[in-house]
């Protein structure tokens, strides 16, 4: 007995000094860690956070750039201008309208694409190469490509006039969208390597079991496919719906003349953010952009969150799955 009490003591002992180790190992690795992301985290804050809420600041005041020595506070005024402004409230309606099409059209051929890309056919590397090269094209460049393109001068109209077609203003008013979304497609090469991802790891021995039961093509991808692959089409959703409601670089470009590349668009292709920028930046009403801006942020976080509530509905995570 008293054999047992002594070697628990010194059990006991060799514990109490491997704590203090242990301990300073951890707070060693714990100032490693921070101190190597202190160059990254002070960047942050400095041009970041800092900025991020002095324009929350600014954004109730009437400041206009230059009256930082006649800066008032006026509460919620700018943000409820945001609701009685027509042009606002405009621009808001056409980029939910963007919005509407632009994510489920851009999900779906980049899905289509990405299980055609998905196919083991000779070459497939090079053809997912020239699917991919697009997206990593500099925008401006494809903006410039796509408006030469489209003006009244431009290549399309000359095959049209070629065929013995009448040329179109495909820049005006009544097909500037038309423009717009098929340089938006353009770009839909980036998701196609996420979809990829998602459809390479989707276990080949379930389509093999679904095959030896009968299943045919489509019940495969509704049944298989589909919910395995919903993580991705999450994300994807998620990014797409926050890019098409920031829309502002392709409006802008396409509008974009010899004289500037920051012409204001066309009526149909006037976004929100088109119009947040032109209050800053021409009408130097930068109190009133602000708040502009932050009304996109709640929105798009509002979005966010309602997709994060509702995901469990629908996503299908295959480890959580396994745990139960």
């Amino acid at each position: 007995m008293s054999q047992a009490k002594s070697t628990g003591a010194i059990i006991t002992e060799q514990t109490a000094r491997m704590r203090p180790a242990s301990k300073r190992r951890s707070i060693k690795a714990a100032l490693e860690f921070y101190l190597f992301i202190s160059p990254w985290f002070i960047v942050f804050v400095l041009l970041g956070l800092i900025p991020l809420f002095y324009g929350l600041y600014l954004s109730f005041t009437n400041y206009a750039g230059f009256n930082m020595d006649r800066l008032k506070f006026v509460g919620f005024d700018n943000y409820i201008k945001v609701f009685t402004d027509n042009d606002a409230m405009y621009s808001l309606g056409r980029t939910m309208l963007i919005t509407c099409i632009n994510v489920p059209a851009s999900m779906a051929i980049g899905l289509l694409l990405a299980i055609l890309l998905n196919q083991n056919v000779r070459n497939i590397g090079l053809y997912r190469t020239l699917f991919f090269i697009p997206s990593i094209i500099p925008i401006v460049a494809v903006g410039t490509m796509w408006r030469s393109l489209f003006t009244k001068e431009g290549v399309i109209n000359q095959y049209l006039v070629q065929a013995g077609l009448e040329p179109v203003d495909w820049l005006g008013y009544d097909y500037a969208m038309l423009p717009l979304f098929i340089m938006l497609m353009w770009g839909v090469g980036g998701g196609i390597l996420i979809y990829l991802a998602g459809l390479k790891a989707v276990s080949k021995e379930l389509y093999e079991a679904a095959a030896i039961d009968g299943a045919t093509t489509a019940q495969r991808f509704s049944r298989i496919t589909l919910p395995l692959i919903t993580p991705v089409l999450f994300f994807q959703f998620i990014m797409n719906i926050i890019g098409s409601l920031q829309i502002f670089v392709q409006p802008v470009l396409l509008a974009a003349n010899s004289n500037s590349l920051l012409s204001t668009p066309i009526r149909p292709n006037y976004v929100y953010s088109v119009h947040a920028f032109q209050q800053i930046f021409a009408f130097n009403r930068f109190g009133y952009g602000l708040a502009l801006l932050w009304v996109l942020f709640l929105m798009i976080l509002l979005f966010t969150i309602v997709i994060f509530t509702t995901s469990k509905l629908w996503v299908f995570y295959e480890v959580e799955q396994e745990g139960k």
